[in-house]
């Protein structure tokens, strides 16, 4: 026996329905107007943008950052340093160099950490809700309302 299920788009009868494939049937709803009715126009397609080579990235974050790459190399510059103090069996430079590489690593981290604070900083009370100067009240205190 077959079952019917009933939904608020279409009656869909199993496979005991009359249709010639044997599987459930879809009918369009008349009310519904179809794109090709309405009078419309198609939106426009969108502009892409050509895509930024690595180069053109690497030079637009260097200049808009440009103590995070500073950090990089000076901490490149104590790493290698501290592998060839080590390579000539200097422990006591090696030592103070690797001791400089976590500095250095530690102040490109905090100056990192920097540019992301200062770039989400922002001097709404709270974005995306009203100041209480837009809300009417104007600065002033609940006990001097003018009517």
């Amino acid at each position: 026996m077959g079952a019917t299920h009933s939904t608020p788009f279409t009656s869909i009868a199993s496979c005991e329905s009359s249709n010639d494939g044997g599987g459930p049937s879809y009918e369009p709803d008349s009310n519904v107007p179809s794109a090709a009715a309405s009078s419309v126009p198609p939106a426009p397609m969108p502009v892409l943008a050509r895509p930024e080579t690595f180069e053109e990235k690497l030079y637009r974050k260097f200049k808009a950052e440009p103590l995070i790459p500073i950090g990089c190399l000076t901490t490149a510059y104590f790493l290698g340093s501290g592998i060839k103090s080590f390579y000539n069996r200097d422990p006591v430079k090696s030592q103070s160099m690797m001791r400089l590489r976590v500095g250095s690593q530690f102040a490109t981290l905090m100056i990192f950490i920097g540019y992301a604070g200062i770039n989400a900083f922002t001097l709404d009370f709270a974005p995306g809700m009203a100041v209480p100067s837009e809300q009417g009240y104007g600065g002033k205190s609940g006990d001097d309302k003018e009517e």
